[in-house]
C-alpha cells in the first residue's frame, strides 16, 4: 500500500508537469468523443515492469479510459512484444501516453539491467543491492523496478538505518583510539532498535569493526582478493554479520566479486545511469 501511495503521488507530479493546465493540441485537433485504441509494443527485448502504474494513471486522466495487460510483471520479453492496450477516450490517451511510456521504460530499463546482474550470480548465494544513486523523485519507482529484476533492496533514506561511512570517521579519528567502536556505540545508544552498517576500506580496519555490535559490515572499493581475505576472516569468527560489497562493479566482474563469499553486493549504476527500454505507443 505505501508503495502505491509513493507511485500515485509521482505519477500526480508528472500529470502537472507534463500536462499542465491541458493537452492544448489535442484538445484544437482531436474530435470531441472520438474514441481510440492504443498498444504498447516493445521496440528491444528486456525484463517488463511498470504495468501496474498504467491504470492508475490512466484513470486518474480519464475514468473511462480501459487498460489491459498482456504480459506478467517482470517478465523478459523479446522485441516486438505487446505490452498493454489502453482504450477510449482520445483526448486522455493522447495526453497520458509521454507520461505512460516514461514510467515503464525507465523502470523496465532498471529492472532489466538488475535482471543481467542477477544471472551473472546464478548458482551463488549473493544479491545484487541498490543503492540511494537515484534520480531524485524516482526513488521509489527504481527501488520497485530493483525487486522486479530480481535484486534486492538496500536502505531508501538515511533514517532506514545507520551506516557508519568513511566521511563520519572523519569527525572521530585523531580523538579516539578505536573510531569505529566510539561510532557504534554512539549510534547504538542513541536509536538502540536500528541496524548498524559499519564501512571499512581495509583489511586492517576488519579487527576494531568485529569488536563492534555492528549487524553488517561493508567492504568498500576493496579488491575481490582483498575482499576474500577479509570474508574468510569474518567467517572465521563466531560472528554473525552480513557482509556487503561496494566498489565500481561491472558486468564482467560482478560474478568474481560475488565468488568472493559477500552474501551482497551494491551497484549504484542499476538506477543513476541505466538507459531505458525501448517502447512505443501505436494507435488504431
Amino acid at each position: 500500500m505505501y508503495l502505491q501511495k509513493e507511485i500515485e503521488r509521482l505519477i500526480d507530479v508528472a500529470i502537472a508537469e507534463d500536462i499542465g493546465s491541458g493537452d492544448i493540441t489535442s484538445q484544437v485537433l482531436v474530435p470531441e468523443g472520438s474514441i481510440i485504441s492504443g498498444w504498447f509494443v516493445l521496440k528491444q527485448a528486456g525484463v517488463v515492469a511498470g504495468l501496474p502504474f498504467l491504470e492508475i494513471l490512466f484513470q486518474k486522466l480519464d475514468p473511462d479510459i480501459q487498460v489491459s495487460t498482456y504480459l506478467e510483471e517482470g517478465s523478459y520479453q523479446k522485441a516486438g512484444a505487446i505490452i498493454a492496450k489502453v482504450s477510449g477516450p482520445s483526448c486522455g490517451i493522447l495526453s497520458g501516453e509521454r507520461i505512460a511510456l516514461n514510467l515503464i521504460q525507465h523502470a523496465s530499463g532498471v529492472a532489466t539491467i538488475t535482471a543481467a546482474y542477477v544471472r551473472k550470480l546464478k548458482g551463488l548465494k549473493c544479491e545484487i543491492l541498490d543503492t540511494r544513486k537515484t534520480l531524485p523523485g524516482l526513488r521509489y519507482l527504481e527501488k520497485y523496478a530493483v525487486k522486479i529484476g530480481g535484486g534486492s533492496n538496500h536502505r531508501f533514506s538515511l533514517d532506514d538505518r545507520f551506516i557508519i561511512k568513511t566521511n563520519h570517521l572523519y569527525f572521530l579519528i585523531g580523538r579516539y583510539t578505536f573510531p569505529i567502536q566510539e561510532a557504534v556505540k554512539r549510534v547504538k545508544n542513541h536509536h538502540p532498535g536500528i541496524p548498524i552498517e559499519v564501512e571499512i576500506t581495509n583489511i586492517d580496519q576488519l579487527a576494531e569493526a568485529l569488536q563492534t555490535e555492528a549487524e553488517a559490515i561493508m567492504l568498500s572499493r576493496m579488491s575481490p582478493s582483498a575482499i576474500k581475505r577479509c570474508v574468510d576472516r569474518i567467517r572465521a569468527t563466531d560472528k554473525k554479520v552480513y557482509i556487503e560489497s561496494l566498489g565500481t562493479v561491472t558486468l564482467d566482474t560482478v560474478r568474481a566479486y560475488a565468488e568472493t563469499g559477500v552474501d551482497g553486493i551494491s551497484i549504484g549504476s542499476v538506477t543513476h545511469s541505466v538507459p531505458a527500454l525501448d517502447i512505443v505507443m501505436r494507435l488504431k
